[in-house]
């Protein structure tokens, strides 16, 4: 049994124009949406499954506003996005 070899080959345009400026800027965005999108629902998971609610009740209320969430997260990030280069008008 022969293998066959692929060679994959990378488009190294793109590699020029990721500044450090760019990297910092996006980790900032990126995380700032992963806390919006999982600190609220599990805030209000714990809160309801702390007051006596049931596991499913609280389980489905997290996950409906998790979901809810996902659902605008292209707004949130453009949100963020814009927050982070706001700094950038000016110079």
């Amino acid at each position: 049994m022969g293998q066959s070899r692929i060679k994959i080959i990378f488009n190294n345009q793109r590699e020029n124009n990721i500044t450090s400026e760019l990297l910092i800027k996006s980790v900032w965005v990126s995380t700032s949406l992963a806390f919006i999108l999982t600190l609220p629902p599990l805030g209000i998971f714990l809160t309801v499954f702390q007051n006596g609610a049931s596991l499913a009740v609280a389980a489905i209320t997290g996950f409906g506003l998790h979901f809810v969430l996902l659902a605008f997260s292209g707004r949130i990030s453009s949100i963020m996005s814009a927050i982070v280069n706001h700094g950038d008008v000016g110079q």
